[in-house]
């Protein structure tokens, strides 16, 4: 006898419901191989963040970490395995342009094998999962998805500049930076590295940043310091300026407000201060953030660029050339 069709509807519903649960599983053996491949990073008797091992394409062992664990790059640290035993490790390479760091450590390590760094950010809403000692309680598993695979660009006060990152959507408490992010193949696809704030006496937004795995392979396979453009100051879309500033502008235009501007870098090189508005950047009028920077980080850092910058009270505007440093060059 045929099922009634309500009946068969919700045995449809349902079975579309339990694969749709299943797609935001870790299957047993990926949260078994990825946390045997995570570690603790303690630094100065301090337990700062996560880490993960990873190997280059010659079969080297390095620990995947967040740069802004580190003091300066100085610092040794320890790595605790999944086994609670305690290694030396200390900093090999770092990129502070997506707050990356690579650690050197023992080749016998290579025993806790190395998590695969995935091709590519995954898509918006696929599913992501961060590993790591979350509020110190060793490698906890927290799930999240993918809110904006674009790239995005936020302050960064370790480098007095800014890094590159995308959007996941999942809340990250402290110590969760350096936690590998990873799919349902267990392969990486980000580092944890930050959360974007709330609004005012909120913790967090509910978005995580998180480092694209193009950057995180590259870092491993140089294992060289990066050399990453930067402009020493940060900028903000003048539609999210303050009221008072608003009002002080001749025309309420597009353009990106300038504040702080950090004394001998670029942007003060360039005679540019606090409170200035960059109109365009060779020629082309700018409305976003990610205008400006990702054009900058195209090029090599000592690239120029050709800036429209206006004084509010100034009658009009002035052409500045701005040149570029290495914002890796700054970290001491």
């Amino acid at each position: 006898m045929p099922f009634p069709t309500r009946l068969v509807a919700a045995i449809s519903l349902f079975a579309f419901a339990a694969t749709t649960i299943s797609a935001q599983e870790l299957s047993q053996n990926v949260v078994e191989k990825t946390r045997r491949a995570c570690v603790e990073v303690i630094i100065k008797g301090q337990l700062r963040g996560g880490g993960a091992f990873v190997q280059d394409s010659r079969g080297k062992t390095y620990i995947l970490t967040a740069a802004h664990l580190f003091h300066h790059p100085g610092d040794t640290c320890v790595i605790v395995t999944a086994d609670d035993r305690s290694h030396f490790a200390s900093l090999s390479a770092y990129d502070l342009g997506h707050d990356l760091a690579l650690l050197e450590v023992e080749p016998v390590l290579s025993r806790y094998g190395a998590i695969r760094v995935a091709s590519a950010i995954p898509l918006e809403t696929k599913a992501v999962f961060n590993f790591g000692p979350a509020l110190g309680r060793r490698q906890l598993v927290l799930p999240g998805s993918v809110a904006h695979a674009g790239i995005a660009y936020t302050d960064f006060s370790s480098s007095q500049d800014y890094l590159a990152h995308y959007f996941v959507s999942g809340i990250n408490p402290a110590f969760s930076s350096g936690g590998p992010w990873i799919n349902r193949e267990g392969e990486i696809v980000g580092v944890q590295h930050g959360r974007l704030k709330g609004d005012e006496g909120a913790p967090s937004s509910g978005l995580s940043m998180v480092s694209p795995p193009a950057a995180i392979k590259a870092l491993i396979e140089r294992n060289a310091i990066a050399a990453t453009p930067g402009i020493g100051g940060f900028l903000w879309e003048i539609r999210t300026a303050d009221r008072t500033f608003f009002d002080k502008l001749p025309d309420r235009g597009d353009g990106l407000v300038v504040n702080p501007v950090f004394k001998d870098r670029p942007l003060d090189r360039a005679g540019i201060k606090p409170h200035d508005l960059i109109l365009s950047c060779d020629g082309t009028p700018l409305q976003r953030l990610s205008q400006l920077l990702g054009k900058l980080r195209e090029k090599p850092a000592g690239s120029s660029l050709r800036l429209e910058v206006l004084t509010p009270g100034s009658g009009g505007s002035r052409e500045v050339i701005l040149t570029t440093d290495a914002i890796e060059t700054g970290w001491r």
